[in-house]
């Protein structure tokens, strides 16, 4: 699932889209990972990841914490940058692709 993000419209749209199926994912035990694939203005791309969850025990088993916030929190600060002309969700990974140019 792909949107292009022309407007305040598309991003909200895609907010709702992509954090549904992010929410999907979580509840079925499968973690999403965001991508930011960045162009610079000299045109070198680059590509940055992450998992917004704790990496440190949350207990004594050694389990580990999903905090959903966090996810939202992403989401909604990378669909708001200027530069975020596009995102997908690729459902096989899962992950969530941003698409970064770099002054635009």
């Amino acid at each position: 699932m792909r949107f292009e993000l022309n407007n305040i419209e598309d991003r909200k749209r895609a907010f709702t889209k992509l954090w549904r199926l992010i929410l999907e994912d979580v509840a079925s035990g499968r973690i999403p990972t965001f991508h930011i694939v960045r162009v610079n203005r000299d045109g070198d791309i680059y590509n940055h990841y992450m998992t917004p969850i704790s990496l440190e025990p949350v207990d004594d088993q050694g389990n580990r914490a999903v905090w959903i916030h966090d996810f939202e929190f992403f989401l909604k600060l990378l669909l708001k940058l200027k530069g975020t002309i596009k995102v997908e969700y690729d459902h096989e990974r899962p992950a969530v692709i941003f698409y970064y140019i770099e002054g635009a």
